[in-house]
């Protein structure tokens, strides 16, 4: 269940959980939790992992009911962001950059969000975007963990053209990820058996649910598609390569900016991979002048221990979902060209990707119906 704070309650929140005093509040848009964004005074007693008040704010995330009964698994979330801090090099020049380096420039910052970001002195910041997280949590009302992030400045995804180099870094990003994960050593069975309604694996579990689709062609189009699926991973599911996985890198998770595109610390690609980029020719990757690169990726509350080719799949699906910039099959080229760069995927794996794709697709349709019908304010795609 999602919680229902008011703006005002949050103030009086963040003081009691964090010790900072906020002095602006804003609700920003969001699925499952509720996310606010807040600034607070300079001069708040900092707790002891806090350097320095984050002069672009904070999100104050407060989890929904269902997630909030799970702490073990945030515990993991944030031990997932350590791990990938221990691989931090300053010397790397691939990282994505997550931190603002104290010029605002004239970017636009109307939109962004809480990265899991960690930075040092210079600004540099590995795929995790581990900020300096306030790892205290704490349950309100027994039902809703809070958790709190710096902000990152920046756009979303669905606020820009879509572009053949964007949809190429997103796939690199991804690929990047899950490799960088790799390297995270699960201790005990809590990520192996962790449920979560946006894990892919879970779309069998919503058949029961398909009624909340009106149109009886589509609803059975949904249906064919869950069977394929199912059979699918019941046939091949030991054959598919597993690690953990982002689990939902969708247009509202990706944080884009202006000419970003390697031309400074702050770019996501390295000077090699964006040349590899531009010479092949027989892509036509296009960079526009007034274009947008990745600078940041953000919400992990979906991490999950999955197979590779359904990261690559659903950042697929939402890239085909974009109503604006490039032909849906051309998005999904590119994501997929990105993607492979780092994380190989088997002709097996290709052969089920479109059916992988299908059930994202899916799983978004009913999900959404689910939420509509709830709150008719809430939008199905």
């Amino acid at each position: 269940m999602r919680s229902s704070f008011k703006v005002s309650d949050v103030p009086e929140l963040v003081k009691d959980t964090f010790g900072l005093d906020v002095v602006v509040e804003t609700e920003l848009d969001s699925y499952d939790d509720q996310n606010f964004l807040v600034k607070v005074n300079p001069k708040s007693t900092k707790p002891v992992n806090i350097n320095k008040v984050c002069q672009h704010g904070y999100v104050f995330k407060v989890l929904n009911g269902d997630d909030s009964k799970s702490p073990d698994i945030i515990d993991y979330d944030d031990a997932d962001d350590d791990d990938d801090d221990d691989d931090d090099d300053d010397d790397s020049d691939d990282g994505v950059d997550g931190v603002d380096d104290g010029d605002d420039g004239d970017e636009e910052e109307e939109d962004g969000g809480g990265g899991d970001n960690d930075h040092d002195n210079d600004g540099v910041v590995m795929m995790m975007m581990k900020t300096n997280l306030m790892k205290k949590t704490r349950y309100i009302q027994t039902k809703h963990i809070v958790r709190l992030f710096e902000f990152k400045p920046g756009k979303t995804l669905d606020k820009v053209p879509l572009t053949t180099q964007l949809c190429y870094e997103i796939g690199l990003s991804a690929g990047k990820l899950d490799l960088t994960l790799q390297s995270f050593v699960i201790s005990d069975e809590t990520l192996y058996n962790m449920k979560n309604k946006w894990n892919l694996s879970e779309l069998p579990g919503l058949r029961t649910k398909t009624h909340v689709i009106s149109s009886d062609q589509q609803r059975a189009v949904v249906e064919k598609i869950i069977d394929e699926f199912e059979e699918c991973l019941l046939t091949n599911q030991d054959s598919f390569s597993k690690g953990l996985i982002h689990g939902d890198l969708n247009e509202c998770n990706i944080l884009v900016e202006k000419h970003s595109i390697c031309n400074s610390s702050k770019s996501f690609c390295t000077k090699q991979e964006h040349q590899k980029v531009e010479n092949i020719n027989e892509s036509k990757v296009s960079v526009p002048d007034d274009g947008y690169g990745l600078c940041g990726i953000i919400d992990f509350g979906d991490t999950a221990y999955a197979p590779y080719v359904f990261e690559a799949a659903i950042a697929i699906t939402y890239v085909m979902l974009n109503k604006h910039g490039i032909a849906p099959s051309e998005g999904a080229h590119y994501v997929l060209k990105g993607y492979i760069e780092h994380m190989k995927l088997t002709d097996l794996e290709l052969k089920y990707l479109r059916i992988f794709i299908c059930a994202r697709f899916d799983q978004s349709l009913i999900m959404g119906n689910i939420a509509h019908s709830k709150d008719p304010k809430t939008s199905i795609s």
